[in-house]
């Protein structure tokens, strides 16, 4: 198979492929063999790039003997920007949704309970934690989230009567 490119064009794949790396790669402590298949393409790729005109962007670790994006790679990709708007709106949907479930299970008597609602009890129970959230986190963003210790409560001197 073959595919034309122009020069702008396979920059922009070298983009795609360091967004699709950081997706396979960037949690993991240990390698994950399903991402072996990707990685091999990958390599292909950042192979021929020299024939692009864009060695200046890849280059050849002869220890690890495969290729990688250079500093100049990294300085001049958008990947990074695309990246890092992924990783804060993720954040943000992530957390607004785990409160949210969790506010709702508060509510109803449990997570197994949450399963036994209907879509419509579902909704209505949903939407204004979804909305409290957001607007919390849009106007004051982490600021005023704090972690209670219920324990401590315990731990209070209580005042008896001589």
């Amino acid at each position: 198979m073959n595919i034309a490119l122009t020069n702008e064009e396979f920059r922009d794949l070298l983009d795609m492929l360091q967004i699709a790396q950081v997706v396979l790669h960037a949690h993991k402590t240990e390698d994950d063999p399903r991402a072996d298949k990707y990685d091999a393409v990958m390599q292909k790729i950042l192979a021929v790039s020299r024939e692009a005109g864009l060695e200046n962007l890849v280059e050849y670790n002869t220890v690890m003997k495969e290729y990688h994006p250079t500093t100049v790679f990294e300085e001049t990709s958008e990947a990074g920007t695309f990246i890092d708007e992924f990783v804060d709106d993720t954040f943000w949907d992530i957390l607004i949704r785990r409160l949210t479930d969790r506010d709702m299970a508060r509510t109803v008597g449990g997570y197994e309970q949450m399963d036994d609602l209907s879509e419509a009890e579902r909704f209505s129970l949903e939407i204004p934690l979804i909305k409290k959230y957001s607007n919390e986190f849009d106007e004051q963003g982490l600021e005023r989230l704090e972690i209670v210790e219920h324990d401590a409560l315990l731990t209070l001197p209580v005042k008896t009567s001589d």
